[in-house]
């Protein structure tokens, strides 16, 4: 799966770059280059930093210990968990999908991972501040209120549907 998306990301590379050519020639190809590579060295740190967190979770994490408070028969203890880790995980996907990795390969379940991920997009508290601040307290309790039940939802509905396919998932994980 791996190679398949870094093929594509190269063919889009590839055709971008011919687009920019076809507009601007070779300064707007270099133009475009320049902007992706200050945009690698501003991000580099954090992903650094990113991979190193999940190597060290990965470290101290056992995995029966994973298996156990995560893993598929942890039901909606494991759910609430996730939820709560999801909601306090601060950074971007950089940080928050290398952990996501790291408890895949360690045996949780489906529903936990599910409902991790979409609690840390939904229920971020390091964002809630900058919610506020910008689009007020009305429309932020209005938005956080209706997604309130979505991660566990979409938790526990991942577990039951798709649970079983969780194996496969873990094999097929870079």
């Amino acid at each position: 799966m791996r190679d398949w998306t870094n093929n594509v990301l190269f063919v889009a590379a590839l055709v971008l770059a011919g687009l920019a050519w076809y507009r601007g020639g070779w300064p707007l190809v270099f133009e475009g280059l320049l902007v992706g590579a200050k945009v690698l060295w501003r991000v580099l740190p954090l992903l650094v930093f990113a991979f190193l967190v999940a190597g060290l979770v990965q470290a101290l994490v056992r995995e029966r210990s994973v298996r156990r408070w995560l893993g598929a028969e942890s039901g909606w203890r494991g759910i609430a968990l996730a939820c709560m880790a999801g909601a306090l995980m601060p950074g971007g996907p950089y940080a928050y999908y290398p952990v996501a990795a790291v408890l895949l390969k360690s045996g949780a379940g489906l529903g936990v991972l599910v409902a991790f991920i979409t609690a840390k997009n939904l229920w971020s508290i390091t964002r809630l501040p900058l919610e506020f601040a910008l689009l007020g307290p009305y429309l932020t309790i209005i938005r956080f209120l209706m997604t309130l039940f979505i991660p566990p939802l979409v938790g526990v509905l991942a577990q039951l549907l798709f649970g079983d396919k969780i194996e496969g998932i873990r094999e097929h994980a870079p």
